[in-house]
């Protein structure tokens, strides 16, 4: 099972002319949320001079934990 995400953090819509009268429309998919989260709490970590060996996947475990949080809050609308 595919863990989830949290969806993109900074989507960025694009435009591009084609040459032919026509506006071409894209979206560039930036980092996901949970990746955000996870550079967010490493870099709290090694400000905090967390011992180094584990932090990426401390990092990860508090970005889940952070979206686990968004998700019930989202659920009960606090």
């Amino acid at each position: 099972m595919e863990r989830e995400t949290g969806g993109q953090a900074f989507p960025q819509q694009q435009w591009e002319y084609d040459g032919q009268n026509n506006v071409l429309q894209y979206q560039k998919e930036g980092m996901t949320l949970r990746d955000y989260f996870a550079a967010k709490a490493m870099q709290g970590m090694l400000s905090a001079h967390v011992p180094s060996g584990d932090i990426p996947a401390w990092s990860y475990e508090i970005a889940d934990a952070m979206l686990d949080a968004r998700a019930i809050s989202k659920a009960t609308g606090e």
